[in-house]
Order: structure tokens, then sequence, then C-alpha cells
């Protein structure tokens, strides 16, 4: 009962902690390129930020990994624990998801944390042909990321996730597990219209995670601290 109680408390913390190192990474990212959204479709606006600007781009795939990524993980495997006595098979499935979402996103944001800064020093004093291959260095990297992990990859398994645990969710948590399946909703259309090249429809959907993933997270590790959850070990 001790380590169950622990263990909650664990993931309710590092939830909470999760929400400002995601939105601090969010500003971070946006700040060298002026809060421009596009420089997420045109990574070029990120190789030209400068030498100056490197080390915070450097820090915002740090603090994404973290917020948006691993310390999401106890609160992942807290709620397979917490909801598998509904439905393991399908919990369980929903949960793999989750971490898979997990450690696939953090491995890109580290890849670009260690990628980006080194690109863009070599940019800011390089000239001619050489710009040109760096920029498309610094593209392909950034794209495959991006655009393939994340946006992809990434977008389908977090939308299993959070759409699938959050309809068992709903019946413990009600609003909690509704915010959790738009969270959920709102990843696979962003997938959607990405494969189906709808831009706004991806737009949108890309939107909608980024801005409610911080409250989702915060709301959850919250929710726990005040309203423990009393699992049965012999489920």
């Amino acid at each position: 009962m001790n380590n169950e109680r622990s263990f909650q408390r664990l993931a309710a913390v590092t939830a909470i902690l999760a929400a400002p190192l995601s939105t601090a990474s969010l500003m971070l990212v946006l700040a060298p390129v002026n809060f421009n959204f596009e420089a997420f479709e045109k990574t070029d606006l990120f190789l030209s930020v400068g030498a100056n600007a490197a080390n915070v781009l450097r820090w915002s795939m740090i603090l994404d990994m973290l917020g948006s990524y691993l310390l999401l993980a106890p609160a992942a495997l807290f709620l397979w624990h917490w909801l598998k006595p509904k439905a393991r098979a399908q919990v369980g499935l929903y949960t793999f998801c989750g971490l898979a979402f997990i450690l696939i996103g953090a491995t890109g944001a580290a890849m670009l944390s260690a990628v980006w800064p080194p690109l863009i020093n070599a940019y800011a004093q390089a000239t001619g042909q050489q710009r040109e291959i760096l920029a498309t260095v610094f593209g392909s990297i950034t794209n495959a990321v991006a655009g393939g992990l994340w946006n992809t990859l990434n977008a389908i398994t977090s939308g299993v996730w959070w759409l699938g645990i959050g309809l068992f969710l709903r019946s413990e948590r009600r609003i909690l597990g509704v915010v959790t399946i738009v969270l959920g909703t709102a990843s696979l259309l962003g997938v959607s219209g990405r494969i189906l090249t709808i831009a706004p429809l991806a737009t949108l959907g890309l939107s909608v995670v980024l801005s409610l993933l911080p409250i989702w997270a915060l709301w959850l590790g919250i929710d726990l601290l005040r309203k423990p959850v009393h699992i049965d070990e012999s489920s």
C-alpha cells in the first residue's frame, strides 16, 4: 500500500513538473524566430537564428525531452495500473502506445539538442556552397525528427493512448477523461491532416496538442494529489 501511494505521488509530481517545462520548451524554441509558428514547417528559419541563439534552441529541446515526454512516463504507468481492471488487454495496448510516444518523442528531442547547435554555429560562419550543404543536412535531420517521428509516428501513438485511456478515465474522472479524449482526437486529426496534405487540419491538431498538453499534465498531477486513488492490489 505504501509503495502504491508513493508511486502515485511520484506520478502526480512528475506530471505537475512536466507542465511548466513543456511550456518553457515551446517558448524557448519560438523566441529565436520571433514566435513565428511557420518555423515548424520552414525549418530554415531555425537554421538562420545565429550562433547566439543556438544554445537557446538546445535548451528548448532538453526541456521538451523532459516536459513533453520523460516526465509523463510515471503517469502513463500509473494510469495503466489504475485502469487495467476495467479491460486489461485494451488498457495495456493503449499504455504501450503511450510509452512508445514518450520514448520516441524524447529520442527525437535529444537528437535535435545535440545536432542543432553545431549546425547552426557552422552555418553562421559558412558562406556560399557550404551554407547550401549545411541547410540540406539541417533540413533533412529536422524533417526526419519533426515530420517523421513527432508529427507522424508520435502523433499516432499519442492519439491512440490519450483517446483510449480517456474513454476509461471518463468513468473515474469525467471532465479529465473528456479532456484526455480531446487531446487524443486532436493528435489523430493532426496526423490525418499531414498524411492527407490538408495543412489547416494538421496545423489545428498540432496547435491543440501543444496548448492542451501542459494543461492536461498539470490537471492530472493535481487531481492525483487531491483525490488519491485506491487500487485493489489483487486486480
